[in-house]
C-alpha cells in the first residue's frame, strides 16, 4: 500500500505538518478544531449594498399589475 503525502505550511500558526494528497485543508490538526466554531463563508451575512433585482422579473411585476400597456 502506498500514502501519499505533502509538506505542508499551516496558514494558522505556520508549523510544518504532513498532509494526505486527497485531502484539502490548509490548516494543522490543532488549528482546524479551534476554527470549526467561526462560520463557513456561505452562512455568513453579506455586507454593504443589497443586490438589485433584475429588471425582467420587475417588468413581470408591472406587467401582472396591469400598469405597463
Amino acid at each position: 500500500m502506498e500514502l501519499r503525502v505533502q509538506l505542508k505550511v499551516c496558514e494558522g500558526c505556520g508549523c510544518l505538518w504532513y498532509r494526505a494528497s486527497n485531502h484539502g485543508s490548509v490548516y494543522c490538526k490543532e488549528c482546524d478544531t479551534k476554527l470549526k466554531d467561526f462560520p463557513l463563508p456561505e452562512t455568513r451575512k453579506r455586507r454593504g449594498r443589497p443586490l438589485h433585482k433584475p429588471l425582467a422579473s420587475l417588468w413581470a411585476v408591472v406587467g401582472t399589475a396591469g400598469g405597463a400597456q
